[in-house]
């Protein structure tokens, strides 16, 4: 896309993973510890919902305190749904591990969080090995799902959003997300990732513009750069294993917004995940501070507009058995 091109609205979503219970917590039962962790991911949450963050998300490291149970693959979930209460506007977005249980046990567990949020509930698939998951499977869950009017607040479904790593992720994205999230590290393979992805889903019989795709972005916001980077040496001589996330920000607010209007303008991103580098500091800097610089440069609409609670869930509200349009090998 031009530099000249006419600026466009992206997407927010914000993950909120981290905010789960160390490693260390999940030793031994703690209630405490588990209301503590709650109480700070529902704080979260509500701050940016009114801020304006389009999804909020939870991946497969997401964990309550305490010891590990057999049920504990919906943890997601359940916070999802605890979420619901202090939240209006944004998708939850919890992950359901498919690979590992049943495709009804997934649809069950994700239509849950759906009602209890007056249809503002999105399912995250695991990111997985290539071929560790099939079409089939995903659109088992899918259909598992009951129809229901779409609400003033959300989508008849939940909305799909799938970590894209390898080729194989792309295409399932292509078929059936709303939402492809790509890890990448520089906006020339964002921008092919996203073209690419764009031509399969009209390949799909799909629109293009059916699935948003959203780059995944560690960021930490300070001041200025001398005290952003002072922070992220801190903090990563504090991580054991830091989390993999090959593009940063680590800067000022308008640091992140110049890569995000660069990547949007570029056709390489419909908008960001941001992973903050440390909560509450960088979620409060994204909402007070990144947030307002994206709507006066037109990448947000202002938020006294109707608030955008997801990304378009497509034509279709349930999946049938898909025809492929281009010939295979």
């Amino acid at each position: 896309m031009p530099a000249s091109a006419a600026l466009r609205t992206s997407l927010i979503s914000l993950d909120l993973s981290g905010a789960g219970a160390p490693r260390e917590w999940r030793r031994a039962e703690d209630s405490d510890a588990e209301s503590f962790i709650m109480g700070r991911l529902a704080g979260l949450a509500s701050l940016a919902d009114k801020g304006g963050v389009d999804l909020l998300t939870l991946d497969e490291t997401f964990h309550h305190a305490g010891v590990r149970r057999r049920d504990d693959w919906l943890d997601g979930a359940v916070a999802a749904s605890r979420l619901s209460r202090h939240t209006t506007g944004a998708t939850l977005v919890a992950t359901v591990p498919l690979g590992s249980h049943r495709p009804e046990h997934v649809a069950g567990a994700v239509a849950s969080v759906h009602r209890a949020s007056a249809g503002r509930a999105g399912w995250q698939l695991e990111v997985a090995e290539s071929g560790a998951r099939s079409l089939r499977a995903v659109e088992s869950v899918i259909n598992g799902w009951p129809t229901a009017p779409r609400t003033s607040a959300g989508t008849s479904r939940p909305q799909v959003v799938v970590p894209v790593r390898t080729s194989v992720d792309g295409e399932l994205a292509a078929a059936r997300a709303d939402v492809a999230r790509l890890s990448v590290g520089t906006l020339e393979e964002a921008r092919a990732a996203r073209a690419a992805i764009r031509e399969a889903a009209v390949e799909w019989g799909r629109d293009a513009d059916d699935v948003q795709v959203l780059v995944d972005v560690r960021a930490l916001i300070s001041a200025d750069a001398p005290s952003a980077r002072a922070r992220w040496d801190l903090l990563t001589s504090l991580e054991e294993q830091p989390r993999e996330v090959p593009l940063r920000s680590i800067g000022t607010a308008s640091d992140l917004t110049d890569l995000w209007a660069e990547w949007v303008h570029a056709g390489a991103a419909d908008g960001f995940t941001v992973i903050p580098a440390s909560v509450p500091t960088d979620v409060v800097a994204l909402v007070n501070e990144v947030v307002p610089q994206l709507e006066a440069r037109g990448l947000r609409k202002p938020r006294t507009a109707t608030v955008q609670t997801a990304p378009a869930a497509g034509r279709r509200q349930r999946v049938a058995a898909p025809t492929r349009v281009r010939a295979t090998a």
